[in-house]
């Protein structure tokens, strides 16, 4: 899915891809605790469409290959190179950020969803500081 030199690449393509590797990982911490809820689904839809200006029609188009890239997905690695390679540390955080509050979307935070988000960020080179500091911000939004 992912070619080795995104450089050959139209912007439209890598846009895409990006937009595909964060919509999947939210889907993996989504079901990272074995149930994926209705609010935590909702609450995918709204991050992706305010995060990169989609409209319901492209949001469901996204949520539907992330969910069949998130079914054939071998490793975390595949999906957090492209995200490496192009998003900078402020992109990283959001990315991190987004997944956080996808776990608080249905009000219980799973210690597979944590381990899941750990390894995430540890595979996009996030300081570990601002991997508390993205999960504190996401808990400061439920009260």
């Amino acid at each position: 899915m992912f070619l080795s030199d995104d450089t050959c690449l139209p912007s439209e393509d890598i846009e895409y891809k990006l937009r595909l590797s964060t919509a999947a990982l939210l889907i993996e911490v989504s079901r990272a605790d074995f149930e994926q809820d209705t609010s935590e689904l909702e609450q995918m839809r709204m991050l992706l469409a305010r995060e990169f200006s989609l409209l319901e029609s492209e949001v469901d188009e996204l949520m539907q290959d992330a969910h069949e890239h998130a079914d054939n997905l071998v490793s975390l690695q595949h999906i957090t190179r492209l995200l490496n390679e192009q998003f900078d540390q402020a992109a990283k955080y959001r990315v991190i950020h987004m997944l956080w509050k996808v776990v608080y979307a249905d009000g219980v935070k799973d210690r597979y969803e944590e381990a899941l988000i750990r390894q995430v960020a540890e595979l996009l080179y996030v300081p570990h500081a601002v991997f508390i500091q993205a999960r504190h911000e996401a808990e400061r939004l439920l009260t």
